[in-house]
């Protein structure tokens, strides 16, 4: 067995990549790093029983390179009898259309394409061909923008169905793979070009810091694993302060009223209900590392280091009352507590309710301002449990009329699976911390009976499927997935 072939299937069980049987796509835009892992994937399935398809996203950033790019790959995979799945978009003027940079575009699409083909052929896992050297080029790239603990972690290997087997590879173990398999593979020009950020990175900056350590590829992986469990352990840890510290303030408090004038109406805005309120003095006592992240999941979205030291230096200025503005809200201090407020709320009115076909796969839509896509098909249910609540399977002959994800409504209410209880949304989204904000677009999937599932959160007790059992599959994921 090659060396990298057993690199790459020892890092892929310490995650548990690969499946046993299923489908397995491959990502391949032609380039060496994509055809190594279509490669070494092809020999490992042979093992292991599980199959490969290969899928290629044409970008159309490059003219005639981009469909020589396509036909290459379409080319190999029908010389070795490999399923070629392809698709394609305009990015530029997507990127055009939606106000984003040409990568976050091209990311948005690719992602979405290869959901969108694992769904549709039915696949259990989505591989794409990220190295030890990307890993740590992301790494460098994210220190060098000041990112915490998250952005200096890297490359996940596993984030939902997508797996990044080869992250403790290096593009010398790739080369030399190549050579010796004698597998052919195109050029991306552009990567060649140091306008860009991490080609200055790639070219200028790694040769150098691997004179220093040759090994720096699996440096970095080692280095990720490490700040990813701490991580981890450190969100856990805020976590448990915020539920054993935190309450929801009502909508009386003086701190959720807006300054008024003097002898001005102090009537509190029937809209300002739940914030979240802590003791000041709790937070300080909080080591750093902790109250950053107390901080962060209070306000219900990600804030600078600036901003995070300015709520504790509002928190040693104690008092009665006082107020702090963070980007999108308002943060009180009343006698001692910190209130944070309502986020600023474009979207209270959520979104357009979606009606799902519960038939034969119906493809993918899109919740807008939400930032999801949905996947949509009707399945044989094999018993794989999802604890994520980001896919949802619901036994077809269950399902009471016409099936809609929409948004919350008043007096909806969830029996959630293992709770023997009955709830109102309402109370599920102030006990998960769910930002006010934010609550008219998470997804409710219901039925004409009610509520079977809401994203992230959790799903109801009916309609649940037993193997072997046609069930229905919602899978959401993030419009910009990937890294």
């Amino acid at each position: 067995m090659p060396d990298i072939i057993q690199k790459i299937t020892i890092f892929a069980d310490e995650y548990d990549m690969l499946p046993d049987t299923g489908l397995v796509i491959v990502c391949v835009s032609g380039g060496a790093d994509s055809m190594c892992l279509l490669e070494t994937m092809l020999e490992i399935s042979r093992v292991r029983g599980f199959t490969v398809g290969a899928a290629h996203f044409n970008h159309r950033l490059r003219g005639e390179e981009s469909d020589r790019d396509e036909s290459f790959v379409r080319a190999f995979c029908s010389m070795h009898g490999i399923p070629f799945y392809n698709g394609g978009s305009d990015v530029r003027v997507y990127a055009k259309e939606q106000s984003l940079g040409i990568e976050e575009a091209s990311r948005a699409l690719r992602y979405g394409f290869f959901h969108e083909t694992a769904l549709r052929t039915g696949a259990v896992r989505i591989a794409t061909a990220h190295t030890a050297d990307d890993n740590a080029e992301t790494m460098i790239f994210n220190l060098v923008r000041g990112a915490g603990v998250v952005g200096l972690a890297g490359i996940p290997p596993v984030r939902g169905m997508v797996i990044r087997p080869m992250l403790r590879v290096s593009r010398q173990d790739v080369l030399s793979f190549l050579s010796g398999s004698d597998v052919h593979y195109v050029s991306d020009s552009t990567n060649e070009l140091t306008i860009y950020n991490r080609n200055k990175i790639r070219h200028s900056v790694i040769p150098v810091l691997r004179e220093i350590n040759p090994g720096l590829g699996e440096a970095t992986v080692a280095t990720a694993a490490l700040l990813r469990a701490d991580e981890l352990y450190l969100s856990a840890v805020a976590d448990e302060f915020i539920r054993g510290h935190c309450t929801a303030t009502a909508a009386g408090s003086s701190a959720v009223i807006d300054a008024q004038p003097a002898g001005g109406n102090n009537e509190p805005d029937p809209e300002r209900r739940d914030c979240l309120s802590v003791g000041a003095d709790d937070i300080l006592s909080l080591p750093a590392a902790i109250s950053g992240r107390v901080i962060r999941k209070l306000y219900g979205g990600n804030l600078s280091y600036g901003h995070v030291k300015a709520v504790l230096e509002f928190c040693e200025r104690g008092g009665a009352s006082g107020r702090l503005s963070l980007p999108g809200m308002t943060v009180c201090m009343e006698y001692g507590r910190l209130v944070f407020g309502i986020r600023q709320r474009p979207s209270e009115e959520g979104f357009e309710p979606i009606h799902i076909e519960t038939g034969d796969f119906c493809g993918c839509l899109t919740i807008p301002g939400a930032g999801l896509n949905i996947s949509c098909k009707s399945i044989i249910y094999d018993g794989t449990i999802n604890k994520s609540f980001t896919s949802f399977l619901f036994k077809s002959i269950d399902i009471c009329g016409k099936m809609t994800v929409r948004s919350r409504r008043e007096g909806d209410t969830i029996r959630l699976i293992g709770r023997n209880c009955t709830k109102s949304l309402k109370k599920l989204f102030i006990e998960e911390r769910v930002p006010r904000d934010i609550r008219p677009l998470v997804p409710v999937i219901a039925d004409d009976t009610g509520v079977l599932a809401v994203y992230k959160l959790g799903v109801s007790d009916r309609a649940v499927p037993k193997p072997g059992d046609r069930a229905f599959l919602i899978d959401f994921y993030k419009e910009n997935e990937g890294y």
